[in-house]
């Protein structure tokens, strides 16, 4: 359970910087636009790029860099896995002081090894970086915006703005009652010390408890949205108005700016 204590993904810490003054619906498009650049290419050149540009952006944020950086530890098995999944399946020239009898290291398959690493660990930095810049009632208020254009198909934006805010509060209410269930069994007595097989043994028993506490809560969650009179449909105002302002139009303007580069770079 050591991985879950570092999550960060969901939790907002509230901080006097540009990024968080920012226009939810930008931060959105940044983080997107970033995700999506990273999908279509494979240069490292442009990689190295986005993870300049991330990193500019969290430092803007004033966040501890710990709290991004946390979360990519937790993944860090998955990066590996990644890695080596594509080191022993891909296909290409043959790497042969890397290479065994039967084990076949191509450069191609160390090159996608370490590109999609290091895509996976964007995409949770991207997401690191908007939870925790903006809050959750901003983000459900940018979906709605965002989406509304799709209420004259008939889409019901409303209710999946709310399943986007309610998603987002229970990623840290959930890693909350996990971290206090494994408290609570140490406390009688129960170790989580011991090689990962081990480990992975000791926390499984937590599952059933954590799988109980959440079905309590969205129980909790569905009444108190019935006695606030909530009813699916219906047409529902926001206490703040979002308006783009001039820092938002500067910041889409580097995203640009980085998008125009990345395909110089890819053309070169």
């Amino acid at each position: 359970m050591a991985f879950l204590e570092n999550i960060t993904i969901g939790q907002y810490v509230p901080a006097d910087s540009v990024i968080h003054r920012l226009d939810p619906r930008t931060k959105i498009i940044l983080t997107l636009s970033v995700m999506i650049l990273a999908v279509v290419t494979t240069s490292f050149r442009i990689y190295f790029l986005i993870s300049f540009f991330l990193l500019t952006l969290s430092f803007a944020s004033r966040i501890p860099f710990g709290y991004f950086f946390r979360n990519l530890k937790s993944f860090f098995w998955l990066f590996l896995f990644t890695f080596i999944l594509h080191i022993f399946f891909t296909s290409g020239e043959t790497i042969e002081f890397l290479s065994f009898k039967f084990i076949k290291v191509s450069y191609e398959g160390v090159v996608n090894g370490i590109i999609y690493s290091w895509r996976l660990a964007i995409f949770i930095f991207c997401a690191a970086f908007l939870s925790l810049t903006t809050q959750a009632v901003e983000l459900t208020d940018a979906t709605f915006k965002s989406f509304s254009p799709l209420k004259k198909l008939k889409f019901p934006i409303e209710e999946l703005s709310l399943i986007t805010m309610i998603s987002l509060r229970f990623v840290p209410l959930l890693l909350e009652e996990a971290f206090n269930l494994k408290k609570a069994q140490m406390s009688r007595g129960a170790s989580f010390e011991g090689g990962l097989i081990k480990r992975v043994k000791k926390t499984l028993p937590l599952l059933v408890p954590l799988f109980v506490s959440s079905f309590r809560k969205a129980d909790e969650l569905a009444l108190a949205l019935d006695a606030r009179g909530f009813r699916s449909g219906q047409e529902r105002t926001s206490f703040q108005r979002l308006v783009f302002k001039r820092s938002d139009y500067l910041f889409l303007s580097f995203v640009l700016v980085i998008i125009v580069i990345s395909y110089l770079v890819k053309r070169i």
